[in-house]
């Protein structure tokens, strides 16, 4: 039973992380450029900005394989029963 409970919290942990990453993450670090190409459109080839614009993907893959990385952490922390109960 207490594999059960493993997997299954693994499981929609798994799923949260997944739609996070998958429709949130790229909404989230594309308003800055919405947002500058609307109102700031001048001033595109300025820093930070242009850093951004230069390198949103390799921004978006990183925050994507963060929250992976945390994902698998917290998934071995769950399986080897590192988290405490109450």
């Amino acid at each position: 039973m207490a594999f059960l409970t493993k997997f299954l919290t693994i499981l929609i942990l798994f799923v949260v992380v997944f739609l996070w990453n998958k429709y949130l993450i790229e909404f989230i670090l594309n308003r800055p450029e919405e947002f500058h190409k609307k109102y700031n459109a001048e001033n595109l080839d300025k820093q930070p900005i242009k850093f951004y614009l230069e390198n949103k993907t390799a921004i978006i893959k990183f925050a994507k394989g963060f929250y992976w990385f945390g994902f698998v952490v917290i998934a071995i922390m769950i399986l080897i029963d590192f988290i405490p109960r109450k």
